[in-house]
């Protein structure tokens, strides 16, 4: 059984700064654990609870609607503080394991991902290379595959991937305020983003990887899945022709979130809780 953690991560720990881009700093929150309550229908389906050290997720555990431990993740962490890979295991099922790679340049630049499973579904290897023309090239080989998946990021004048491009072709593209997604075209759809006037996320998403914000984007070799990770303000809502997605949120008296609560065309789907110390 294998996790996607990482999905949920983005939307719950983000950053807006990085070594070229820098701004001025805010109060941050030192969050020891997060929980995540899936809803289906009105019911719970499942509990995440991450565990936090130094606002860096160390370990997330799955539940059932049974409160049954079924998965868990563990994040590891270099000598230099940056996500070196992450491994996950099934309570139930020890053929079901997981492992994500991470190697890096001098530079700070993800340059190498490796993904296996012990499933029987082999493993992913995704290589990037850095071209001189402000464009990222990834190429994935999955086992025995011949056939290589290419795909290319474009970056934009603030070192920020702005633009995926598969055949020629960009399926994804984000229009940026600063490191503020406003609007996203991701195969044909487009979506818009409202912001709540207060508030910040308590930890910042790219500091597992150093502070690197192409590093977000690479690890998940995906602009669509990641795009929202660069900003700590708020969202609000995402909305395009054919869904909305609402967030809900309760905050601290330093506009820090307690709780934020995720309704999908007005039906709500996630709960979330914030701990601190």
């Amino acid at each position: 059984m294998k996790k996607s953690i990482l999905l949920f991560l983005v939307t719950m720990i983000m950053s807006c700064s990085s070594e070229e881009n820098e701004i001025p700093e805010t109060e941050t929150k030192v969050l020891v654990k997060v929980e995540q309550n899936q809803i289906s229908n009105g019911i719970l389906s499942e509990k995440i609870i991450f565990e936090y050290k130094n606002n860096k997720p160390t370990l997330a555990s799955f539940y059932n609607e049974n409160n049954e431990l079924t998965y868990t993740s563990e994040w590891i962490y270099n000598s230099s503080g940056y996500l070196s890979s992450t491994k996950g295991s099934s309570t139930s099922n020890m053929n079901s394991n997981s492992e994500t790679n991470i190697i890096y340049d001098n530079s700070n630049r993800i340059i190498q991902t490796i993904r296996s499973e012990d499933n029987n579904s082999g493993s992913t290897t995704t290589k990037f290379t850095y071209n001189n023309d402000n464009t990222i090239t990834s190429e994935s080989n999955s086992g025995s595959s011949v056939t290589n998946r290419v795909k290319t990021f474009v970056l934009n004048d603030n070192g920020i991937i702005d633009k995926e491009i598969v055949d020629g072709n960009i399926i994804v593209q984000v229009e940026y305020d600063n490191f503020k997604p406003k609007s996203k075209t991701a195969f044909s759809n487009k979506y818009t983003y409202t912001y709540l006037e207060n508030g910040l996320l308590p930890a910042t998403f790219q500091s597992l990887f150093g502070n690197n914000p192409i590093n977000v984007v690479l690890f998940q070799n995906s602009l669509n899945d990641s795009s929202d990770s660069l900003t700590t303000e708020l969202i609000s809502e995402i909305s395009s022709n054919t869904s909305t997605e609402k967030y809900i949120y309760t905050l601290t008296s330093d506009n820090f979130p307690l709780m934020r609560k995720d309704y999908y065309n007005g039906e709500l789907n996630n709960e979330i809780s914030y701990y601190y110390e």
